[in-house]
């Protein structure tokens, strides 16, 4: 295999040089410290980065392409077994979110998700959400959910937690990603 290589060609940049396109959901937030009795956990197809806490309290940092903040937060008032009782966002708590105004929901009741396709229903349950709407038709949520006792105790570090989410340095535009420049007139300084 030789050590040097010669470029002969140009080519043009596609989307996956422009992070401003291609971003890869995985990738887009981060969170630079993470409260000292949570366990990270597995991602999912839909979290971005998941935790654990207490013997049943879930943490999970999620991005949503469609149905907007006032759909989502009552895709979550669902879960409790309410139908679209949010009608306005502006009433709800503000809290910071990656430098950005946030909205803030708290639930608790009688908590039901499907398990296989079967209805499961979990007594004396908590969610604390936050929806951040970071431009571009995208949300990004942080839900917290589990017994309302652990959900009480963790109260503190969730809001603690909100402060250390970031976004991914490695995402931001580079000077690539800027329209109609070749990757030799980035280098020359275009």
């Amino acid at each position: 295999m030789p050590k040097e290589v010669e470029i002969t060609e140009q080519r043009e940049l596609t989307q996956y040089d422009d992070p401003t396109v291609y971003k890869s959901i995985y990738d887009v937030v981060i969170a630079k410290k993470q409260p000292l009795d949570w366990r990270r956990v597995s991602g999912t197809e839909f979290r971005l980065l998941n935790y654990a806490a207490g013997e049943s309290t879930e943490i999970a940092v999620g991005r949503v392409g469609a149905g907007g903040l006032l759909a989502n937060f009552n895709r979550w008032e669902r879960e409790y077994g309410t139908e679209d009782v949010i009608t306005d966002i502006s009433g709800l708590k503000k809290v910071m979110l990656l430098e950005r105004e946030a909205s803030m929901i708290q639930l608790n009741g009688e908590f039901q998700k499907k398990l296989g396709g079967m209805p499961v229903k979990y007594q004396g349950w908590a969610t604390t959400g936050v929806i951040c709407d970071v431009g571009g038709g995208v949300l990004v949520t942080v839900k917290m959910m589990g017994p309302e006792e652990e959900v009480a105790a963790q109260h503190e570090n969730f809001m603690e937690f909100l402060k250390n989410i970031k976004i991914n340095p490695m995402q931001e535009p580079s000077e690539r990603s800027k329209k109609g420049l070749k990757i030799e007139e980035v280098k020359s300084g275009y």
